[in-house]
């Protein structure tokens, strides 16, 4: 997997974040002084992420000594997904930062979950991408429509827990594309096989370190270790579902 480096201090994102929030969604939009639109489709998207059993995390969350934006890149790499709420009254500046957001979402490869008014223009960048309409007249079918798109998020577990198994079961294993399937289905179910996954990964490296003398096998083999640990701290790591 390429490295991915940190488009405000051009460090490599080689740890995981100092929290991990698996089964939560990073929600973008407007925090201050929303307008009624934004608010109205913020609960109404809160609450049906509850009833799946999501719970979320936004701007308010981030708080300490670090950059803004730092604090934000971190919630976003910490958290399964993420979603961006905003209409044709957010505020300008509002709907920069949320797209900025979205990009950095993008770059760290999370799903991407968009909600819009009716009215609103979508970016030109973003004019390619689904969107869930809200208009305020069919609140069932804007429900129906979360509900949908929360189905496909889910299904990316199955898919990454797949994906995870066959590059466990490769007789050359490739340790950083394991590693990056156990942390993403981890992060969107907070299943507890994602961190056993880990743990195999983490000893593969070990079994190489020592003979490899190349520094990207201990980098990873550390990175790895990270993980099972903030995962461990989570306080998630439920049983599998069945199936």
């Amino acid at each position: 997997m390429p490295l991915v480096f940190s488009p405000l201090t051009e460090a490599i994102l080689d740890t995981p974040p100092k929290r991990l929030f698996p089964k939560h969604a990073f929600v973008m939009r407007q925090l201050g002084r929303p307008p009624a639109i934004d608010l109205a489709m913020a609960r109404i998207v809160e609450s049906v992420l509850k009833k799946r059993g999501f719970r979320t995390k936004d701007a308010d969350a981030s708080t300490g000594g670090k950059d803004f934006l730092e604090r934000i890149l971190e919630l976003i790499r910490a958290t399964g997904f993420t979603v961006a709420i905003f209409s044709d009254k957010t505020r300008p500046t509002a709907l920069a930062n949320i797209m900025l957001e979205l990009g950095f979402a993008a770059m760290c490869g999370k799903p991407l979950l968009i909600v819009k008014s009716a009215k609103a223009r979508a970016p030109s960048d973003f004019s390619r991408t689904d969107w869930i309409s809200y208009d305020g007249t069919d609140e069932r079918r804007f429900r129906s429509k979360l509900n949908q798109g929360l189905d496909a998020i889910e299904s990316l577990t199955e898919y990454e827990d797949t994906l995870l198994s066959v590059a466990l079961s490769a007789q050359a294993m490739d340790c950083a594309v394991a590693f990056e399937r156990a942390n993403k289905g981890f992060l969107l179910s907070g299943e507890a096989n994602f961190i056993e996954a880990a743990k195999l990964i983490h000893n593969r490296l070990r079994e190489a370190q020592g003979s490899s003398g190349i520094a990207d096998v201990e980098r990873l083999a550390h990175e790895v270790e990270a993980f099972v640990l903030q995962a461990q701290k989570s306080g998630s790591g439920k049983r599998r579902r069945s199936k």
